[in-house]
């Protein structure tokens, strides 16, 4: 049965780690009209891991801001001059949303001093996430109109694998330029960090291991995913995770990087991702299972290419997990003492 964290079992069964105060740059919201600036400040007075109604509520507000959103206005965006998308992120809800997390994540990561025994983790957008530790600060598959921003407070980045909403040019071009490791299996130019086969790593307290995935069970794209396991060392408390990006989620593919881990980073929870949950060769044995991947919006809205928050919704009482989470856009997680404390 799920613990605390699921709690009770219910139609709409949800935790949500939502919005934090925003930063200056969007500071001047007030001459702008934005029914958003509404939604994300109820959230950030909410606790995130209690269901309540207001919560599921305010959660399917955000999915009628994407909805109407195609991925064209926001392919768009993304080429726009900063001028430009500034005044766009004052007036679309779904780009405030999208504008607001960056600079909470970018103002935390910047200013959070983490307590020895202590992790904390961040969910930018999509599957991106920065962790931080009291001996570094890293980031995973991070993707976002800015994300080149974070840069001086990372040390290394991951990409799992070379698709636009995973890895970001910018951001990854930043890093290479200023030395820090770029790891993955394309960017050659990061050639100590760069394979295409499993592989060890260790760079300061930070132990990592590999393995090679397909694609969402592509038959086009068979070798085309790296999975992460990232130790993070004795001072990050001994926490692990595993970012498995857009793998199939198939045992033989996580050989490498098999065993029990404090949390793994899904995509939305579909039926095949419990396929390497359990015990046995290829199987995970989390704490924490961390659903990611909702309202991408380079992508048509659901059932055309989105993660909907709906449907993972439908998906987060069936993953195999007693401890599953829904964190959204700039949501912050805490590790401390063995467990996710609010």
């Amino acid at each position: 049965m799920k613990n605390t964290i699921l709690n009770i079992l219910t139609p709409f069964l949800l935790i949500v780690f939502f919005f934090q105060p925003s930063c200056g740059q969007i500071s001047d919201q007030n001459k702008f009209s934005n029914e958003a600036i509404a939604t994300v400040n109820k959230f950030r007075k909410t606790t995130p891991l209690l269901l309540n109604e207001e919560r599921l509520s305010l959660l399917k507000t955000f999915e009628t801001y994407s909805d109407p959103y195609s991925s064209t206005p926001f392919k768009e965006y993304l080429t726009k001059t900063d001028e430009i998308a500034a005044e766009l992120e004052h007036t679309v809800p779904i780009l405030y949303a999208y504008r607001e997390a960056f600079d909470k994540v970018l103002r935390e990561v910047k200013n959070t001093k983490v307590k020895k025994g202590s992790t904390v983790v961040w969910l930018l957008y999509n599957m991106g996430f920065v962790v931080k530790t009291p001996s570094g600060t890293f980031g995973i598959d991070v993707d976002h109109r800015y994300a080149e921003k974070l840069e001086p407070y990372l040390d290394f980045l991951i990409v799992t694998h070379n698709h636009g909403d995973h890895a970001n040019v910018k951001l990854i071009e930043a890093m290479h330029k200023k030395g820090k490791p770029v790891l993955s299996n394309f960017y050659k130019a990061s050639e100590n960090y760069y394979s295409t086969s499993p592989a060890h790593y260790k760079i300061g307290d930070f132990t990592i291991d590999t393995d090679i995935s397909d694609h969402l069970r592509s038959p086009k794209l068979p070798n085309f995913v790296t999975l992460f396991r990232i130790d993070c060392g004795e001072a990050a408390g001994n926490f692990s995770i595993l970012h498995c990006g857009d793998s199939g989620f198939l045992p033989d593919r996580f050989k490498k990087v098999q065993g029990p881990v404090d949390m793994a980073v899904f995509r939305w929870g579909a039926p095949r991702e419990n396929d390497v949950l359990g015990v046995g060769e290829g199987k995970i044995q989390p704490k924490y299972v961390v659903l990611s991947h909702l309202i991408e919006l380079r992508h048509k809205p659901y059932p055309h290419g989105q993660a909907s928050i709906t449907k993972t919704l439908e998906h987060l009482p069936n993953v195999k997990c007693d401890h599953t989470i829904l964190p959204f856009w700039g949501e912050r997680l805490i590790w401390r003492d063995g467990k996710i404390i609010d």
